[in-house]
């Protein structure tokens, strides 16, 4: 976000004021002392401001023709325009996006009360054209292919475009879901770090976090969600548990893991079985005994 300062000579102080305030806000900004119409000619204006985004002038007297013309091919390309209010504004309004102040005050307080959303916002249009430059469809499929090979920052990039982390993709995975069963790690712990929702359940399998990790078998990333505080206890559409899962897999230190937080082995599944019965129908004590301080019975 880089601002341009347009302002007359009578309001110096004022430019002053004002680019003080930027850098008060850490926000980059220049300053243009327009002293004859001449210096906004169509060709001198364009070229001061391409690099800019955002744009205040401070000059009451509506510009001469051909910097009027300027202006609207300004506005016209995205630039975002705060000025006092005159006949000129009222036009130039219909040309893009421009805020009309009556007093320097008023000017003043709406960007103070309003710098941090301006500056999301600019932040969110700038990703937008990252995104659109470099072919990244602003979809929940396009952003679960980054996400499935750890592209930290073309997924950041997205969020910052608005993309949620609790986004889906057409098949109804959440993000989470993806990151695990790309068994990427250090992805799945930076979204841990983020607002994402830790017992979301897929569309397609009905698992959560947690059971796309023991169906996975990667006790790493199950102690990393156990650790979280997820719910031990879902149950996917046939009713099965992750605890139940472990056992069918035959995984005791998954089991441990699981039990050692409390997950319950009295889950029945679609076909009347819980985590308990499978390990002893299966003749594995040593799951039996691990699970046993959360058996009530059976």
């Amino acid at each position: 976000m880089n601002w341009l300062i347009v302002y007359a000579p009578k309001h110096a102080e004022q430019g002053a004021e004002l680019k003080a305030f930027f850098k008060r806000n850490k926000i980059s900004a220049k300053t243009f002392l327009v002293e004859k119409d001449a210096e906004l000619s169509p060709d001198a204006l364009p070229s001061k401001i391409k690099l800019y985004s955002h744009c205040v002038i401070l000059d009451e007297k509506a510009p001469a023709k051909n910097a009027a013309f300027a202006w609207g091919v300004a506005l016209g390309r995205g630039l975002l325009v705060y000025a006092f209010k005159s006949a000129w504004t009222a036009a130039a309004k219909k040309c893009g996006s421009l805020q009309e102040f009556d007093t320097f005050d008023r000017l003043l307080a709406y960007l103070e009360n309003n710098v941090k959303a301006i500056a999301l916002e600019a932040k969110k249009k700038d990703a937008w054209k990252k995104l659109f430059d470099s072919g990244n469809p602003f979809t929940g499929d396009s952003f679960a292919v980054h996400v499935q090979k750890d592209n930290r920052e073309i997924v950041q990039t997205y969020i910052d475009a608005g993309m949620s982390l609790n986004e889906r993709t057409s098949a109804g995975v959440p993000m989470l879901n993806i990151a695990i069963r790309a068994e990427q790690v250090d992805e799945v712990k930076w979204m841990l770090e983020q607002d994402v929702d830790l017992n979301a359940v897929s569309a397609d399998r009905g698992y959560s976090a947690l059971m796309d990790c023991v169906w996975k078998k990667n006790l790493e990333l199950t102690k990393i969600l156990v650790a979280k505080k997820v719910n031990l206890d879902f149950v996917s559409s046939d009713n099965q548990s992750a605890l139940t899962l472990a056992v069918g897999e035959g995984k005791a230190e998954m089991v441990k893991v699981l039990s050692d937080a409390g997950a319950s082995p009295d889950k029945f599944d679609a076909l009347g079985m819980s985590a308990w019965t499978y390990a002893k129908l299966f003749k594995r004590q040593d799951l039996l005994e691990i699970m046993e301080k959360n058996h009530h019975g059976q």
